[in-house]
Protein backbone atom coordinates (compact mmCIF):
# COMPACT_ATOMS: atom_id res chain seq x y z
CA UNK A 1 0.00 0.00 0.00
CA UNK A 2 1.05 3.48 -0.55
CA UNK A 3 -0.15 5.59 2.18
CA UNK A 4 2.53 8.42 1.11
CA UNK A 5 0.96 8.37 -2.45
CA UNK A 6 -2.35 8.24 -1.61
CA UNK A 7 -2.46 9.13 2.01
CA UNK A 8 -6.10 8.55 3.97
CA UNK A 9 -8.00 11.75 5.01
CA UNK A 10 -9.15 12.45 9.08
CA UNK A 11 -12.53 11.01 8.23
CA UNK A 12 -11.30 8.04 5.66
CA UNK A 13 -9.13 7.07 8.87
CA UNK A 14 -11.83 7.11 11.17
CA UNK A 15 -13.96 4.44 8.35
CA UNK A 16 -10.71 2.35 8.49
CA UNK A 17 -11.12 2.50 12.30
CA UNK A 18 -14.69 1.61 12.30
CA UNK A 19 -13.85 -0.91 10.20
CA UNK A 20 -11.11 -2.50 11.82
CA UNK A 21 -13.42 -2.83 14.90
CA UNK A 22 -15.41 -4.66 12.78
CA UNK A 23 -12.28 -7.03 11.74
CA UNK A 24 -12.04 -5.36 8.30
CA UNK A 25 -8.66 -4.74 7.53
CA UNK A 26 -7.67 -1.82 4.80
CA UNK A 27 -6.11 -4.44 2.44
CA UNK A 28 -5.09 -2.24 -0.92
CA UNK A 29 -5.68 1.59 -1.39
CA UNK A 30 -5.57 3.43 -4.77
CA UNK A 31 -6.73 7.00 -5.66
CA UNK A 32 -10.42 6.33 -5.49
CA UNK A 33 -10.85 3.01 -3.72
CA UNK A 34 -10.01 1.94 -0.13
CA UNK A 35 -10.03 -2.18 0.04
CA UNK A 36 -11.12 -3.29 3.18
CA UNK A 37 -11.70 -7.10 3.78
CA UNK A 38 -12.46 -9.38 6.09
CA UNK A 39 -9.66 -12.17 6.28
CA UNK A 40 -11.93 -15.37 7.69
CA UNK A 41 -15.16 -14.57 5.91
CA UNK A 42 -13.30 -13.30 2.59
CA UNK A 43 -15.47 -10.74 2.18
CA UNK A 44 -14.43 -7.36 0.62
CA UNK A 45 -15.47 -4.11 0.03
CA UNK A 46 -14.73 -1.24 -1.14
CA UNK A 47 -14.70 2.89 0.25
CA UNK A 48 -15.46 4.95 -2.83
CA UNK A 49 -13.06 8.02 -1.73
CA UNK A 50 -14.38 9.94 -4.30
CA UNK A 51 -17.28 11.26 -1.87
CA UNK A 52 -15.62 11.17 1.00
CA UNK A 53 -14.19 14.48 1.15
CA UNK A 54 -17.90 15.64 1.49
CA UNK A 55 -18.15 13.42 4.10
CA UNK A 56 -20.16 11.12 2.37
CA UNK A 57 -20.13 6.75 3.30
CA UNK A 58 -20.59 5.13 0.20
CA UNK A 59 -19.17 1.76 -0.32
CA UNK A 60 -19.02 -1.12 -3.29
CA UNK A 61 -20.00 -3.90 -2.25
CA UNK A 62 -20.08 -7.44 -4.57
CA UNK A 63 -22.57 -7.32 -7.21
CA UNK A 64 -24.07 -10.68 -6.68
CA UNK A 65 -24.90 -9.83 -2.49
CA UNK A 66 -28.18 -10.31 -1.94
CA UNK A 67 -29.45 -6.82 -0.81
CA UNK A 68 -33.20 -7.35 0.22
CA UNK A 69 -31.87 -8.09 4.19
CA UNK A 70 -29.81 -4.58 3.85
CA UNK A 71 -32.87 -2.16 3.08
CA UNK A 72 -33.74 -3.31 6.40
CA UNK A 73 -30.74 -2.24 7.96
CA UNK A 74 -31.65 1.31 9.74
CA UNK A 75 -29.20 4.25 8.05
CA UNK A 76 -28.43 2.47 4.89
CA UNK A 77 -29.55 3.56 1.15
CA UNK A 78 -29.39 0.52 -1.31
CA UNK A 79 -28.86 1.88 -4.71
CA UNK A 80 -30.51 -0.17 -7.42
CA UNK A 81 -28.00 0.62 -10.28
CA UNK A 82 -24.58 -1.22 -10.39
CA UNK A 83 -21.46 0.90 -10.47
CA UNK A 84 -18.54 0.34 -12.52
CA UNK A 85 -15.00 1.46 -12.50
CA UNK A 86 -11.64 -0.33 -12.40
CA UNK A 87 -9.29 -0.95 -9.59
CA UNK A 88 -12.06 -3.05 -7.88
CA UNK A 89 -9.56 -5.51 -8.00
CA UNK A 90 -11.58 -8.42 -6.07
CA UNK A 91 -14.79 -8.12 -8.10
CA UNK A 92 -16.24 -9.35 -11.76
CA UNK A 93 -15.96 -7.94 -14.65
CA UNK A 94 -18.18 -7.09 -17.32
CA UNK A 95 -18.16 -5.26 -20.53
CA UNK A 96 -19.64 -1.81 -20.21
CA UNK A 97 -19.19 1.01 -22.30
CA UNK A 98 -15.74 0.33 -23.26
CA UNK A 99 -14.37 -2.56 -25.53
CA UNK A 100 -12.53 -4.02 -22.36
CA UNK A 101 -14.57 -5.56 -19.24
CA UNK A 102 -14.35 -3.66 -16.31
CA UNK A 103 -14.75 -4.57 -12.81
CA UNK A 104 -18.56 -3.71 -11.15
CA UNK A 105 -20.03 -2.97 -7.77
CA UNK A 106 -23.33 -2.51 -6.16
CA UNK A 107 -23.53 1.07 -4.30
CA UNK A 108 -24.35 1.35 -0.52
CA UNK A 109 -24.96 4.84 0.80
CA UNK A 110 -24.15 5.35 4.75
CA UNK A 111 -25.64 7.60 6.93
CA UNK A 112 -23.15 8.09 9.65
CA UNK A 113 -20.03 5.84 11.34
CA UNK A 114 -22.78 3.80 12.86
CA UNK A 115 -24.62 2.95 10.03
CA UNK A 116 -20.98 2.10 8.23
CA UNK A 117 -20.54 -0.27 11.22
CA UNK A 118 -24.14 -2.24 10.58
CA UNK A 119 -23.32 -2.36 6.87
CA UNK A 120 -19.53 -4.29 7.87
CA UNK A 121 -21.89 -6.79 10.11
CA UNK A 122 -24.64 -7.49 7.53
CA UNK A 123 -22.11 -8.15 4.96
CA UNK A 124 -20.35 -10.54 7.68
CA UNK A 125 -23.44 -12.67 8.59
CA UNK A 126 -25.07 -12.69 4.85
CA UNK A 127 -24.95 -14.55 2.06
CA UNK A 128 -21.97 -12.43 0.81
CA UNK A 129 -19.98 -14.05 -2.20
CA UNK A 130 -16.25 -14.41 -1.68
CA UNK A 131 -14.23 -12.25 -3.35
CA UNK A 132 -12.70 -13.62 -6.18
CA UNK A 133 -8.94 -14.35 -5.61
CA UNK A 134 -8.90 -13.47 -2.02
CA UNK A 135 -5.34 -12.69 -0.94
CA UNK A 136 -3.95 -10.08 1.47
CA UNK A 137 -1.69 -7.81 0.04
CA UNK A 138 2.09 -9.22 0.28
CA UNK A 139 0.96 -12.46 0.87
CA UNK A 140 2.48 -15.34 -1.96
CA UNK A 141 -0.01 -16.50 -4.59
Amino acid sequence: MDLARHPLTYFEQRLVDVADDWGFTLTHLVKYYCELSHPDSHITCYLDRQRTPRNTIAVMIHPETEVTPLHAVHGLTVQSALRHGSNMRRFPKRLHTGTEPITYARLIRCADLSAFGRLLNALKTASTPRSRNFQPEGANP
